[in-house]
Formats: C-alpha cells, sequence, structure tokens
C-alpha cells in the first residue's frame, strides 16, 4: 500500500465508503465515487457490504483502516502485535499510533491536501522534528515535538505556490503556526480526539485471529 499507484476510487469502492484519497476531488461531484459508489461490474450494485459475512465485514473495516493511513498488511498486522502486549484498549492504541505518524500529522495541521501528499513531502525530506530532518513517514511524533519545513525547502516553487484545497479542522492535540508552518504537538490524542468513523472492535477481533 506504501507504493500503490492504482485508482484510489477503486479503494473506495472496495470497502463500499468514501475514504476521501484523492484530497479536493474526492469532495467534488465530479469524483467517480460520487457518480458510481459501487464496484465495476455487473454485480458491482448488488454486491453491498450488508451481503457479507462477519468475516468479511471485519475484513472490509480493516482495509479501511489500511488505505486510509496508506500502510502495507505487515504495518498494520504489527501494529496490532504491539498493541495487544499493552494494557488498554487495542483499537484506540492503534488508532492514536496511526494519528501521530509524521505523514498523518502534516496533513491534519493543512500541510498537505492528502496524506499520500504528505507521504511524498516527508519522504522527499521536507520536514525536521527537533531540528533533525525526518524522512520516514511512518515517524511517530510524541508530546512537545515541534514539526517545520526545511528552510532550503521553503524556498521551492511548491511551498511558494501551495494552496491547502480543503481546510482543515486542526486538531486539538496540536497546535499549527500556519504563517511559519510550524507544528508543535501538545499531547497525545484523547479517546475523544480520535477520528470515529471506524469500527475498532471489528478490526480487533480481525487481528485476534491472526496475530496474537
Amino acid at each position: 500500500m506504501a507504493i500503490y499507484l492504482g485508482s484510489k476510487t477503486k479503494l473506495s469502492k472496495r470497502v463500499g465508503r468514501n475514504l476521501y484519497l484523492k484530497g479536493a476531488r474526492s469532495f467534488s461531484a465530479k469524483d467517480d465515487f460520487s457518480k458510481r459508489p459501487y464496484r465495476a461490474g455487473v454485480h458491482g450494485k448488488t454486491s453491498q457490504v450488508t451481503r457479507t459475512s462477519e468475516y468479511g465485514k471485519q475484513l472490509l473495516e480493516k482495509q479501511a483502516i489500511r488505505f486510509t493511513y496508506g500502510l502495507m498488511e505487515t504495518q498494520l498486522a504489527n501494529l496490532f502485535k504491539k498493541a495487544f502486549k499493552k494494557t488498554g484498549n487495542t483499537g484506540k492504541i492503534v488508532l492514536s499510533s496511526l494519528e501521530r505518524r509524521l505523514d498523518n500529522v502534516v496533513y491534519r495541521a493543512g500541510l498537505a491536501n492528502s496524506r499520500s501528499q504528505a507521504r511524498q513531502l516527508v519522504a522527499h525530506g521536507h520536514f525536521m522534528v527537533n531540528g533533525i530532518t525526518v524522512n520516514i513517514p511512518s515517524y511517530e511524533v510524541k508530546s512537545g515535538d515541534v514539526i517545520q519545513i526545511k528552510e532550503n525547502k521553503l524556498k521551492k516553487a511548491f511551498w511558494k505556490n501551495f494552496q491547502l484545497q480543503i481546510p482543515n479542522e486542526i486538531v486539538p492535540w496540536m497546535s499549527v503556526d500556519q504563517t511559519k508552518k510550524i507544528i508543535k504537538i501538545l499531547n497525545e490524542p484523547l479517546d475523544e480526539d480520535l477520528p470515529q468513523e471506524f469500527n475498532l472492535q471489528a478490526v480487533v477481533e480481525y487481528y485476534s485471529r491472526k496475530v496474537r
């Protein structure tokens, strides 16, 4: 998934809901998912999630998380494997880790129009964490970390012309100076700060049979 080059709309159709993987285009009426929110083919309209087995629903929910954050299967499985060894709500532990990924932080802060764009910017060395260049999208930030764009990168045409197409609501666990493009992590995401669109229990049940 980290190097997926296919249609992002197909990923949304695969799980039966819009995952908004294409930035502003995902919110447009011209987006293919808006016009045809089902798989291609003769049976596309009839293969509804409601007719899927319980295991199939768990699988789709797992895929929704994987596609949203741009993970390979091994990456997500390893996160759950580690979370099962910790005390607390396994699903929320994993989701907190995903939210604290550097590429997701860049996206949440409004310095990229999609997670895939944020992942590319991080991989190309545009960002520093506490003054040190980090080019690993999966790097997990922690409380007190300061993320900023490297000075030499700010001079590039990309940042001079950058416009956020769909403004993000800044999450409460970080502060963002939009003028200087500096992000500060105030604390780890609280339970109420985590995305609510995923059925975490279904994904926990899926991986409980796979990695424990």
